[in-house]
């Protein structure tokens, strides 16, 4: 079982056989119980639903009663951002809550005969636009199956996923086949076979590394990776754009007049925005302010802006582009000048996956976005070991020859 108090803590409990039909009775899912002389034992459970240091026994002196006036949540969500599941900071033997909608589905794979290990892959996607993939197994699989395959409305359809669990593995390829190439349920939602890299085969594996001064003038279309400092922010380059609510494409400010309503025969200027896209040309658009952060980054070859954009900006910190806006607008400071909480991004070392496009090799241009980022210390660690110059390896290798001696004088002295 897992218990929950009043103030949404949960706990492991467990009622061993011989002593489970005294409580039958009592243990119902969301049913509210008072529990009285239960025994406390660490939780040695290699996957944790609840509290990770403790659970709950009910032995034959253990008392439980119906309580009548639990005044806790229903429900006792805790969910974890997007973000922080992607960037690999929640471990895998804790649960978690989370909540978004589903953009994409695959279908249900039945190909094990054991009805619990079907399964169905969603793609959700929460209010931050960030994606993350989910699957689903056995009755919750069929659950959402049969939802989704008679769900008549365009509306989008919000999951809330209770006691969710990572696991690091290779995500599953979907073979999808229709007439034009993609299938749409009734809902409105896409379904499309879809893979994404892992963090350590897109920075180890997939892609050829480069030093920063070889993106000076780029000769060749390809994807590469760098390991590089922030060393600053420019400020003669706005941090954010405003994004089309549509497209998220870059909107600019149009104005425009119309007569007053109250009479008077006065104009009155109206501000409007004009999306770039043509797509948009003739649809009514609002705009969001979105990352465009113009890092300053260095490695021992060079220095090269990198624009840094929402989707890997949450990687580095908490903060959504509209708070910091939102905040610096009603303070009063000049929004051409980057935020101070943008500093925290300063002096980080980062692994940096760049693709260097057809316009920057026709363009000799080297004006790159960061595709994908990483702090992973394994992996830039990797990097720079596979990735060293002869100089660069007689350096490392004497500062680990003073650690060496550094260490062995600590332990005479001691």
């Amino acid at each position: 079982m897992i218990l929950m108090d009043e103030e949404g803590r949960k706990i492991h409990a467990s009622c061993v056989k011989k002593w489970f039909p005294k409580f039958k009775r009592y243990l119902k899912e969301d049913s509210s119980i008072y529990v009285k002389k239960p025994n406390v034992a660490p939780n040695t459970s290699k996957f944790k639903f609840a509290h990770p240091e403790s659970k709950l026994n009910f032995y034959h002196d253990t008392i439980v009663k119906d309580c009548e006036n639990f005044s806790g949540s229903a429900h006792g969500f805790h969910f974890v951002d997007f973000n922080t599941i992607v960037s690999n900071n929640i471990l895998e033997s804790n649960s978690f809550d989370i909540i978004g909608h589903i953009f994409e589905y695959g279908h249900m794979d039945t190909s094990e005969q054991d009805k619990s290990k079907h399964k169905m892959l969603l793609h959700l996607q929460d209010i931050e636009d960030t994606k993350l993939k989910i699957t689903l197994w056995g009755h919750n699989a069929y659950y959402m199956h049969d939802f989704l395959a008679n769900n008549n409305s365009l509306a989008p359809v919000v999951v809330i996923v209770q006691f969710a669990r990572v696991v690091l593995f290779h995500p599953p390829t979907l073979i999808l086949v229709s007439e034009n190439g993609q299938q749409l349920s009734s809902s409105g939602i896409k379904m499309i076979a879809s893979k994404q890299d892992t963090e350590h085969d897109d920075f180890l594996k997939n892609h050829l590394f480069s030093n920063i001064e070889d993106l000076f003038e780029p000769l060749e279309k390809k994807t590469v990776i760098i390991v590089g400092t922030v060393k600053g922010i420019r400020q003669n380059i706005r941090w954010y754009y405003l994004a089309c609510s549509n497209c998220k494409k870059s909107a600019k400010e149009k104005e425009s007049s119309t007569d007053k309503v109250d009479g008077s025969h006065e104009v009155a200027e109206i501000v409007t925005y004009e999306c770039a896209n043509l797509k948009c040309k003739n649809i009514k658009i609002s705009v969001i302010p979105r990352f465009k952060i113009p890092l300053r980054v260095q490695d021992n070859t060079g220095t090269l802006t990198l624009t840094l954009f929402d989707q890997e900006v949450k990687k580095l910190f908490k903060y959504t582009t509209k708070e910091l806006y939102d905040k610096n607008k009603k303070l009063g400071n000049n929004l051409e000048l980057y935020p101070m909480e943008l500093k925290v991004v300063l002096d980080r070392k980062l692994a940096i996956k760049i693709d260097i496009t057809r316009y920057n090799v026709d363009n000799k241009s080297n004006l790159y976005g960061i595709s994908r980022l990483t702090e992973n210390a394994y992996i830039i660690d990797e990097l720079e070991k596979n990735n060293l110059t002869p100089q660069m390896k007689h350096e490392r290798k004497c500062l680990y020859r003073r650690r060496d001696v550094a260490r062995r004088n600590d332990v005479k002295k001691n």
